[in-house]
């Protein structure tokens, strides 16, 4: 009997897979052929072009190839470093490895080999570190193209392309097409099955990048597709709660201590409009670090309270809850019933915030995960608030909502991730988009400063002298231990800092493979000002806001794109002391400095969120989507800003010849692609009633 193939076959099944690589696959959300075959490759290493040695020059990214002459150990700061030196009859360049020993078994005199990546000056000759290397039957004029995938040790880039390899020849004769004719032929896109081929086995460089465009263009155009489906029949459901009685949150901003910047008046305002008017809202505000979210929220919050429902305020972790519970208990405390739902209540305390909650005497609920229990039961849910949504996975997104019953609460997502508008009509095309693009008065400018490797003791000087004014300070790193590439790992610069320049200070440590207690134990003994420095990764991009915080230390900030940086630095000046950040380049080129400096001229998230999209292109950006819908692959596909407005003007025609029927434009293509748009993304219905 012959098995039947299909595109949703388990991957465990494929050739090569078998149960353990199977469990490495999941783990990076491939489970299907279909999500194999959609894995793509990050770059290429294009051995193609081979470059004689004595053309290359320092910064150069290149192709070589040459014989062995040489295999050695030479000393290095980062240890031993196995050098091996190869020749092309027209110069010698040194192929070096840090820390990988076992290497030296693979290369041996005479040995001829095609090495990729980037030449550098070190030692008096032309070197390139960790380069992607292939063995060579001898001197070839054309090299292969070798697509390079994000690998594990037990996984590995090349084993990954061997099984997509085996995926593609079996599995390719059932991918259909999802993009009309008309868009290819208008945008020089290839037919999908062509574009998977060259994508995983490219015959060209100029190819590779034709796939790569094909597939950015038609996840754009499907995800544009699914959201203005989702916000087409979200709208066709039934209305929102009205919320009539807005006495306590006007009470609220009369009692005030600070006056309202315009653009946090103009947000409430259209927030009013809506809920008042008995509107399902489905709204993302958008603001800057310290633009003052959190009070629009509560303001939010006590119109869903005063007209006699509850409100649900759900963030990412226990820290930011607390500091949530204690903001609004100091500004509206004698206004609503606040409870804390977080993770560490003791058994009794929860069951008696759960009968509160029930019973509907607690009118406003700050919690974290635990909101999503399915113990918690609502009386009357108005409202759902969510912070930073993209730290929530899908599924929980949606929980809460769910739990409404009959009733359809008001959403509002907060995001304090600039993001130019362009792309944001594209991320969030289901939600209406709220901006607070002006800070409160009296917000402090950080003073920041650019500084090289060479420079960081006076990056620490100025740490040591914040602390000893009885102030605290962040030091972030990259990595969270020491790997190939050299980058300052966050447990290195622990163990450096704790017998060098912060020698007898109280130091933390935080990162993302703590336990979640781990974490927010030492969060906590951070906000209590237990702890004067906080060695971290990026956990604390959004996190506490410690008033007494006046200083941060960014190692190998250039490894961070501007936006990143921008929102680590928001963890700083939040109080009335000056406060600054130091940016360590690991880097002493002329670009990446440059790059960096733009932050001691621009303090505004927008501006930065602009230079960075201009600089680094808009993929980035697609990692904090909030709309909810499953991932779509845009990480590896080199998206351009130019993708994204024509995938989605095609995506309005589209939709608009297919809902007016108009001649000539409205085919069987377009209705096939919105059928697939449909298959792929599921009951959008369902989504739609969630939000």
């Amino acid at each position: 009997m012959t098995t039947r193939l299909s595109l949703e076959d388990d991957v465990r099944y494929i050739k090569g897979v078998g149960p353990k690589k199977a469990q490495i696959l999941r783990d990076v959300g491939v489970s299907t052929a279909r999500d194999l075959l959609d894995y793509f490759p990050f770059r290429i290493e294009d051995f193609s072009r081979v470059t004689s040695i004595d053309n290359v020059r320092p910064g150069d990214d290149v192709t070589v190839q040459g014989r062995v002459v040489s295999v050695g150990f030479v000393e290095s700061l980062r240890g031993k470093a196995l050098r091996v030196g190869i020749t092309d009859g027209r110069g010698i360049m040194y192929l070096v490895w840090y820390n990988m020993p076992y290497l030296y078994k693979k290369f041996s005199r005479g040995q001829w080999v095609l090495a990729s990546g980037r030449a550098e000056w070190r030692r008096n000759s032309i070197e390139m570190a960790h380069p992607i290397w292939k063995e060579s039957p001898g001197a070839v004029e054309v090299g292969p193209i070798i697509p390079v995938y994000h690998g594990k040790a037990s996984l590995t880039s090349s084993a990954i392309h061997a099984i997509i390899s085996s995926a593609l020849s079996r599995y390719g004769g059932l991918i259909e097409e999802t993009l009309p004719s008309t868009l290819r032929e208008r945008y020089g896109l290839l037919p999908e099955r062509e574009a998977y081929r060259q994508i995983h086995a490219p015959q060209s460089p100029l190819l590779w990048d034709r796939a790569r465009k094909t597939f950015a263009f038609r996840e754009v155009l499907h995800l544009q597709i699914a959201l203005s489906l989702m916000k087409k029949e979200s709208k066709a459901l039934s209305a929102g709660i009205p919320f009539h009685d807005l006495t306590l949150p006007t009470r609220f901003l009369e009692t005030l201590p600070f006056r309202l910047t315009r653009a946090q008046a103009r947000v409430i305002s259209e927030i009013r409009e809506e809920v008042s008017a008995g509107k399902a809202m489905n709204r993302l505000v958008q603001g800057d670090v310290g633009s003052g979210k959190t009070v629009v929220a509560m303001w939010s919050l006590l119109a869903a309270v005063s007209s006699g429902y509850q409100g649900a305020f759900l963030v990412p972790t226990e820290v930011l809850a607390r500091q949530h519970k204690r903001t609004f208990e100091r500004l509206a405390g004698g206004l609503t019933r606040i409870g804390l739902l977080v993770g560490s209540l003791s058994s009794r305390e929860k069951q008696k915030l759960l009968e509160g909650i029930a019973s509907g005497d607690i009118h406003t609920v700050v919690g974290t995960h635990a909101l999503l229990e399915p113990e918690v039961k609502w009386y009357r849910l108005g409202l759902v608030v969510t912070d930073e949504q993209h730290r929530f996975g899908v599924r929980q997104r949606l929980t809460i909502p769910e739990k409404a019953g009959e009733l359809r609460p008001h959403i509002l997502v907060m995001s304090a991730t600039p993001i130019p508008r362009s792309l944001a009509l594209t991320l969030y095309g289901d939600l209406d988009i709220s901006v607070i693009d002006e800070l409160p008065e009296g917000r402090k400018t950080v003073t920041t400063r650019v500084l090289g490797s060479g420079e960081r003791a006076v990056a620490y000087r100025k740490v040591r002298e914040e602390v000893q004014k009885g102030h605290q300070a962040y030091v972030v790193c990259p990595l969270i231990r020491e790997g190939k590439t050299g980058r300052k790992a966050a447990e290195m610069v622990f163990e450096e800092l704790k017998d060098g320049y912060l020698k007898g200070l109280r130091l933390g440590l935080i990162h993302g493979e703590l336990s979640k207690d781990a974490l927010d134990e030492e969060m906590k003994r951070f906000v209590e000002g237990k702890t004067d420095v906080l060695i971290s990764t990026t956990v604390i991009e959004v996190g506490v806001d410690v008033e007494n915080a006046t200083c941060m230390v960014i190692e190998d900030a250039d490894s961070f794109g501007l936006a990143t940086l921008h929102q680590l630095r928001g963890r700083v000046g939040r109080g009335d002391a000056p406060s600054y950040c130091y940016l360590i380049a690991s880097s002493a080129g002329a670009t990446s400095c440059e790059r960096l400096r733009a932050l001691e001229r621009l303090h505004d998230g927008f501006s930065v969120a602009e230079l960075d999209l201009e600089q680094r292109g808009p993929g980035q950006f697609f990692g904090t989507k909030q709309h909810g819908l499953p991932e779509i692959k845009v990480q590896e596909l080199g998206i351009t800003a130019e993708i994204i407005v024509k995938a989605r003007e095609e995506a309005e025609r589209i939709l608009r010849c297919l809902e007016n029927g108009d001649a000539g434009c409205c085919d069987a293509e377009y209705s096939a692609l919105l059928e697939k748009v449909r298959q792929r993304f599921g009951d959008l219905t369902m989504y739609a009633r969630s939000r």
